[in-house]
């Protein structure tokens, strides 16, 4: 009876976080935006300058430990659940030096091989308060298939 009350209650949880993310119509529900994601592991810092791209921005990226275990392995490997958080601000220029200014959003990428059609990734977005953002799984992909051999990851393990 506990064991049943347990699965009823954690599969009411799930239905319950899933319907919080509902996007639009046409767009799939993404993961949540992940807790203490930066006490994880820093992965990298790079900087889109160009305002006109999709992902302009200072991207400080951070994995779990699946995450980071799957970026270690040669050739790449993710388990379900390896998750990766990259922060976007904005990108500020003072006196030669490039820097983070105020936060533009959060962008979230979890492995779950049931996504087929993405490559058996999820993805969503967060805004500065930490709410989500309409993003449509496919889109998100589309970006990511250029790095097919890493795994649809587009970064790489940095010693």
């Amino acid at each position: 009876m506990r064991t049943r009350l347990l699965r009823a209650s954690a599969l009411a949880l799930a239905l319950a976080a899933a319907a919080s993310f509902a996007h639009a119509a046409g767009e799939e529900a993404g993961p949540a935006l992940p807790k203490g994601f930066r006490a994880w592991k820093h992965i990298r810092s790079v900087a889109v300058t160009d305002p006109e791209h999709a992902m302009y921005g200072f991207h400080d990226g951070y994995a779990n430990e699946a995450a980071v275990r799957g970026l270690r392995a040669k050739p790449p490997r993710y388990e379900d659940g390896a998750t990766f958080v990259v922060s976007i601000f904005e990108v500020v220029e003072q006196k030669g030096i490039t820097t983070a200014g105020p936060k533009r959003r959060d962008v979230v990428q979890v492995k779950d091989r049931r996504a087929t059609e993405t490559g058996g990734w999820r993805f969503a977005a967060f805004d500065p308060a930490g709410k989500p953002i309409a993003v449509d799984q496919g889109t998100c992909f589309s970006c990511h298939q250029a790095a097919k051999e890493e795994g649809f990851v587009l970064t790489s393990y940095r010693e």
